[in-house]
């Protein structure tokens, strides 16, 4: 049979008003049915621009040379009314985040049955009929009132699954899944790629999966390709290409990876690998322990609740208890990480600490006083970094005016000496002083992340409330950021609560760790002896959904 896609020596370019750029350069790759290989590289490398324009989904793209073939079409010379009788029928895409890919103001049932009914010829009840199948079939629990719902209304993971309900509903030979699983917490990711590789095979369907992850790459594909900067520097077996890489820019990128390192060492970033700075230790960062005067944050049963629902008049109507009697202890100089799915009221917590959320009941003591007894001073010693930047930083301001907004509430303090002291914050956290008078949307992830987290540092906080700091960066950046983060709090003596689904990155910058389900604290103690000795089956759950290079399959108890 010939291959499903066929991708011979591609150059992409993109042509701006007075220059173009070299998006890719001399792509080939193929796949055959029923086979699920990876695409992976870093942010930039050109993933998705080699996805997309396997469904020509790049208007502003021109190719001066090379060839797509899928399933026999020419993709380059098809028309247009061909393109749209292939997206969607016979290939399917499965977005990065689903919120922004299904439509808000359509429910479930129209969104999937349009589908449908565009590629397949039945009735409007025999559309639904096979919706409700296939929600059946990527085990949705409610799968009536799933179908009725609004993509608002419902988790990350259950708005996975409706793309894929979508990607699978006229039976595709091929389809592209561009990072799928990026946002998602481990036992979720489990069960996504659980059902992707479930149903892939029983469909004889082609998966191109594309990642930035080599442990999910190592988990469910049969070949990998790896891209850098525009180009395929290096393919072939799944094993092979992570049992024995032969680019460097393939080992530097298993070498990013916190899994089997040295606890608090530094990590290697692909950037200084390429530049030839290779020289690493295994020491790790932070090499002494602060003295611990005594406890920095205190939580003692501390309970909040959300209202269900408000009433016509804007009244609350109900409360749910999102974190229930939640006690624990935040010492001088430690990182205490908070683990748990999404929805276990990890954030929830956070924001209380912060004052972003109220406390229903309980106590919280920052340096032994009660937190709504702290002066205003006092209260900035706590500072939140958020999860993702982009829709944290006011798209509108300066980088010198987003890392110095809580100093500007000091008076006394004029514009000269807020851009000097973010000249000072750009030093710390590795940012180019020439840049502080760019917007947002300038920097790169990694150093947009690194904005939020020198505005944090402007008012010289004791204690940082890291919430997902890493989980939308890819494993370079992710490397640097935690690189930054250990050497902050060896130079400066910082606590950190840090808030992560990534099991790896917890047991790499984490002293103490705490394990949170449905509201409450079910286990916590020591990084060490919680990771590698769990006694509570949520724990091990956890522990067990966790991929992992050597390609070792999820628990299947988490698959149900």
């Amino acid at each position: 049979m010939p291959p499903v896609v066929q991708i011979d020596n591609l150059s992409l370019v993109f042509a701006g008003a007075n220059e173009t750029h070299a998006a890719l350069r001399g792509i080939s790759l193929h796949m055959d049915a029923g086979e699920i290989v990876g695409l992976v590289g870093e942010s930039g490398s050109g993933k998705s621009v080699t996805a997309m324009s396997i469904l020509r989904l790049l208007p502003t793209a021109k190719f001066p040379e090379g060839r797509i073939t899928v399933l026999d079409h020419d993709v380059l010379g098809a028309s247009a009314r061909q393109l749209q009788d292939m997206r969607g029928g016979e290939v399917a895409m499965i977005f990065q985040e689903p919120m922004t890919a299904l439509n808000p103001v359509l429910r479930v049932r129209e969104q999937i049955t349009d589908v449908i009914l565009r590629h397949r010829t039945m009735t409007q009840a025999e559309a639904t009929t096979l919706a409700l199948d296939l929600l059946r079939d990527l085990r949705i629990a409610d799968p009536e009132r799933t179908l009725n719902a609004y993509p608002h209304e419902l988790s990350g993971g259950m708005r996975q699954r409706v793309m894929i309900a979508m990607a699978f509903s006229c039976h595709p030979k091929l389809i592209i899944a561009d990072e799928p699983t990026t946002a998602l917490d481990v036992t979720v990711q489990a069960q996504i790629l659980s059902l992707l590789k479930e149903r892939a095979t029983a469909t004889g369907t082609a998966v191109l999966l594309i990642s930035h992850d080599l442990a999910v790459i190592a988990q469910l594909c049969d070949r990998v390709y790896v891209m850098y900067q525009g180009e395929i520097v290096e393919h072939g077996s799944t094993r092979a290409v992570i049992g024995d890489p032969q680019h460097a820019y393939t080992r530097a990128l298993l070498n990013a990876l916190p899994e089997g390192k040295p606890a608090k060492s530094r990590l290697e970033t692909v950037a200084a690998v390429m530049r030839g700075e290779t020289a690493l230790t295994s020491e790790p960062i932070i090499k002494s322990t602060i003295p611990r005067s005594g406890p920095l944050l205190e939580a003692v049963d501390a309970t909040v609740r959300y209202p269900r629902r408000y009433d016509i008049l804007g009244r609350a109507a109900g409360l749910a208890t999102v974190v229930d009697g939640v006690s624990l202890t935040i010492a001088e100089g430690e990182t205490f990480s908070l683990v748990g799915e999404s929805g276990s009221g990890k954030t929830s917590f956070a924001n209380t600490l912060v004052g972003l959320a109220p406390l229903a009941a309980g106590t919280l003591r920052y340096k032994g006083r009660d937190l709504k007894d702290l002066s205003p001073a006092a209260r900035r010693e706590i500072q939140i970094v958020f999860q993702d930047p982009q829709s944290s930083l006011d798209p509108r301001w300066p980088a010198w005016r987003i890392m110095t907004e809580p100093l500007s509430l000091t008076a006394g303090i004029n514009r000269a000496d807020l851009r000097a002291q973010a000249v000072m914050l750009c030093g710390l956290v590795g940012l180019d002083p020439a840049s502080i008078d760019r917007l947002p949307h300038a920097f790169s992830g990694g150093q947009r992340q690194r904005l939020a987290i020198a505005r944090a540092l402007s008012v010289e906080p004791r204690l940082l409330v890291l919430d997902e700091p890493t989980s939308a960066l890819d494993v370079s950046v992710q490397a640097q950021i935690l690189n930054l983060l250990l050497d902050l709090q060896e130079r400066r003596g910082l606590s950190y609560l840090f808030i992560s689904h990534n099991v790896s990155v917890v047991r790499h910058i984490s002293d103490h760790v705490a394990v949170m389900y449905q509201g409450r604290i079910v286990e916590q103690g020591p990084a060490e002896a919680i990771l590698n000795h769990p006694s509570h089956p949520y724990t091990r759950g956890l522990m067990d959904a966790v991929p992992t290079l050597a390609g070792r399959q999820a628990s299947s108890s988490l698959l149900r």
